[in-house]
């Protein structure tokens, strides 16, 4: 597996086909399933917006088995990156590749000094939600539907799901510099 980060400026015809079509193949029918409908129009668009950028992975033949959508962003007035999509071909699921590729992102997240890793998951997708609740330990953000429009959580057909980062950031030497104390545990 060779994984290669890209912004969305760089993708070109191959790239761009190849992601489309495995995002058709696995999320079409969740789309259908939920509120949203699937709009091949809007996602086309969405793949190709300015911000994004992606991680995709292929194997020894150049074909594209996974790829991560994602964006810096803020959330709340806080620091995040945002992952729209993490998508990977059949074959290839439940062998690691998505847990990688995931893996891969919080550390990108990590080193940009992040403050945490966001998700959007259908309720009705119950493998989505076993592999990033179970399998990558993210839980549900503060920002999701079930606390910030309780009453009417069964209105919405998804969860927002987050997980803190570590900062990574190094000093001029090289080193990992250590994240700043609480404001509340910082000595005057």
């Amino acid at each position: 597996m060779i994984p290669r980060r890209i912004s969305s400026s760089g993708i070109n015809a191959e790239y761009g086909d190849s992601i489309f079509n495995l995002l058709e193949t696995n999320m079409k029918k969740e789309y259908e399933a939920s509120d949203w409908g699937w709009n091949e129009k809007e996602k086309k668009a969405e793949l190709r917006e300015k911000n994004p950028w992606f991680l995709i992975a292929r194997d020894t033949t150049s074909k594209v088995i996974a790829f991560a959508h994602f964006k810096f962003d803020f959330d709340e007035e806080e620091e995040v990156l945002y992952c729209y999509e993490v998508q990977v071909v059949d074959e290839m699921r439940s062998k690691g590749v998505g847990k990688f590729m995931m893996q891969i992102l919080e550390l990108i997240g990590s080193t940009a000094s992040m403050k945490k890793m966001m998700v959007t998951v259908f309720k009705h997708n119950s493998r989505s939600i076993h592999f990033f609740k179970d399998v990558l330990k993210y839980t549900d953000d503060e920002t999701s539907p079930r606390y910030c429009d309780p009453l009417e959580e069964s209105e919405y057909c998804y969860e927002i799901m987050s997980k803190p980062l570590k900062s990574r950031r190094k000093d001029d030497c090289g080193n990992v510099k250590a994240p700043a104390a609480p404001k509340c545990c910082q000595k005057c």
